[in-house]
């Protein structure tokens, strides 16, 4: 069982450096601004992650997580190399303020790329299936509603999200390993 949990973490990680790899090095370029220090706070930003990858709740927010990260690390190594330069309060306020703003416009477009695929992915399954998941989660309706309003057990119900959610899921997968392979 643990050696799973090891292959899934690994699995997950090698997905979100795949992913996020540019961003953390543009996060650490922008504290930094020396191309190899930069390569350094990144390289010890995943390592930082890895190790703390059980903490980070909501996947669709990694790549926030890992810029928070690569800043305070190339922070971390300005201090500790001695090559901080002065900088007024009002720059470094107005630049992280910069920073913060542009990672919340990249997440809001990610997240908006993220719930069009899904859409896309719900469209593609049988209407029987597509109308469970659509009580379930845009209706917010309990399985036992959704039963009773479409004149279905609840051991249906259950059947039609559980095969809904496993073509979805393979649908991702193949996307992503697709990407994967692209880049």
């Amino acid at each position: 069982m643990a050696s799973e949990y090891v292959y899934v973490t690994e699995s997950v990680f090698q997905h979100i450096y795949s992913l996020y790899h540019q961003r953390v090095y543009h996060a650490a370029q922008k504290v930094l601004r020396d191309p190899q220090l930069a390569e350094d706070a990144a390289q010890e930003t995943f390592i930082k992650a890895y190790r703390n990858l059980d903490k980070l709740e909501d996947v669709s927010k990694a790549g926030a997580w890992l810029a928070t990260i690569a800043s305070r690390t190339a922070i971390d190594m300005l201090r500790k190399e001695g090559k901080r330069k002065f900088i007024s309060i009002e720059l470094a306020s107005w630049e992280l303020e910069q920073h913060y703003l542009e990672h919340i416009v990249i997440e809001e477009v990610e997240l908006r790329e993220t719930k069009r695929e899904l859409e896309q992915d719900i469209r593609k399954l049988k209407p029987k299936l597509q109308e469970v998941l659509t009580l379930r989660y845009v209706k917010d309706m309990k399985e036992s509603e959704i039963a009773a309003n479409l004149s279905l057990t609840k051991s249906t119900v259950k059947t039609r999200l559980y095969r809904a959610k496993q073509l979805i899921k393979a649908e991702r997968e193949y996307r992503d390993m697709i990407m994967v392979r692209e880049t």
